[in-house]
């Protein structure tokens, strides 16, 4: 940037892309640009995207290699050495974990799955027996297929305070109510979660813990 700040985005070129877009997408920046555009045009549009964003976090990845990651809206830093494995603040991986977003997977399921029953109960619903399942979604946060009993969640919501996970978890718990996105869909998303969509904006955003008024870029 101008005034030396620099940030690191993930840029995407595709044939089927005309010209240039901007999301972001749990607080990174993402780029979707045509094979066919300049560097120096990209860098010039991605200036002018970044300065009508100003309550915007463009740059705070949910997980940095060997550093940290973010579970349930804080900050854990990564360790191996057992002796902080029941430390709150960090992120305990056993020697023989080679993956450790597999692990945090894991621990993720271990969250969701008894959370996602009991807001089924809450709502109406015996989710017992459903199957819950997480992985790396590109167009959305989660997705419910009622006649399969299952329900998917992108795993990176483990970044987030409960709440905000709750939101998406009660949204995809609504679609037992009604399939499409129309306006009794949320009615029954906001009975249950009235701050929907003050919670649902933060995630894109990158706000895990929360909060708005602290964060400066």
């Amino acid at each position: 940037m101008d005034d030396g700040v620099t940030f690191e985005a993930s840029l995407y070129r595709k044939f089927n892309n005309r010209g240039l877009s901007i999301r972001i997408v749990y607080g990174q920046m993402e780029i979707y640009a045509s094979p066919f555009v300049s560097l120096p045009a990209i860098d010039a549009f991605v200036k002018k995207a970044y300065k009508k964003m100003p309550n915007r976090i463009v740059n705070r990845p949910y997980y940095k290699e060997n550093l940290y990651i973010y579970m349930l809206g804080k900050k854990k830093y990564i360790t191996y050495d057992p002796n902080y494995k029941d430390n709150e603040n960090y992120f305990y991986l056993p020697r023989n974990v080679k993956d450790p977003i597999k692990r945090y997977k894991t621990l993720f399921l271990e969250f969701l799955k008894p959370r996602v029953v009991a807001i089924g109960k809450r709502m109406g619903f015996d989710l017992s027996s459903f199957t819950i399942r997480t992985g790396l979604f590109i167009s959305y946060y989660g997705c419910c297929f009622p006649t399969k009993q299952q329900i998917k969640f992108d795993y990176r919501l483990f970044a987030y305070k409960p709440e905000i996970l709750d939101s998406v978890i009660i949204h995809e718990i609504a679609h037992l109510y009604e399939i499409h996105h129309n306006e009794r869909f949320y009615r029954i998303v906001y009975m249950y979660c009235p701050n929907y969509d003050k919670l649902n904006s933060k995630i894109d955003e990158g706000r895990f813990e929360g909060d708005i008024d602290d964060y400066v870029f």
